[in-house]
């Protein structure tokens, strides 16, 4: 069982660098075929955030902000830039990925950024990426807060790629799940941090 792994990826190494793509003409909704044809789709258990609308719909507009709030993220494991009209450019150093993304879809309490990159996990390979976003302003005995719910659709450039990454899924899950849970854990870090200290600069003026 444990030589598999391995021989997997060296095939799938191999044959990247042999095989020609030949993508399908792009349909009209990305997003949406995207979702339909990903390679890996993960639902992440909605969690709660202790801020307001405007200041979460804030950094779901200014990703970049995200890096420059507080510590939580690092230049090691997250670099986000305007790249303008909209675009970011994304790298995680640590993870060997780089990319761009920009807002996709805008809908009342749901949000979708499409990406496109590359990354290098024992081989190099390209795809496309949908974060989608769906968040309701919930109550509890603590106050307000804004309930996020995260689902992100993986689709692999190349079909045969898509293919053999599927068949070392017990190995590729459980590492994207705990990179998607450990990003959305320092988002809500970080907008929690921001929106304390909106009300704390509010609470100053007010005296």
């Amino acid at each position: 069982m444990n030589t598999i792994y391995p021989t997997i990826f060296i095939f799938l190494f191999s044959f990247a660098w042999l095989t020609a793509l030949y993508p399908d003409s792009i349909p009209a909704d990305k997003v949406q075929n995207i979702i339909d044809s990903s390679t890996f789709t993960r639902i992440q258990k909605p969690i709660a955030i202790r801020t307001d609308r405007k200041t979460l719909e804030y950094f779901m507009d200014h990703v970049e902000e995200l890096t420059k709030h507080g510590r939580d993220f690092n230049r090691k494991e997250l670099i986000l830039e305007g790249n303008g009209n909209g675009k970011y450019g994304i790298q995680m150093p640590s993870k060997h990925v780089t990319g761009e993304f920009e807002l996709a879809k805008r809908e009342p309490n749901k949000i979708a950024y499409l990406g496109q990159g590359n990354a290098v996990v024992f081989f190099s390979f390209s795809g496309a990426i949908v974060l989608e976003i769906e968040y309701s302003t919930q109550k509890d005995e603590i106050g307000y807060y804004e309930e996020v719910k995260t689902a992100v659709y993986l689709k692999f450039d190349n079909v045969i790629l898509g293919f053999l990454a599927k068949a070392a899924s017990p190995v590729i899950i459980p590492k994207l799940d705990k990179l998607i849970s450990k990003f959305s854990t320092k988002t809500k870090n970080v907008v929690e941090a921001a929106y304390a200290n909106k009300n704390s600069s509010s609470h100053h003026k007010e005296r």
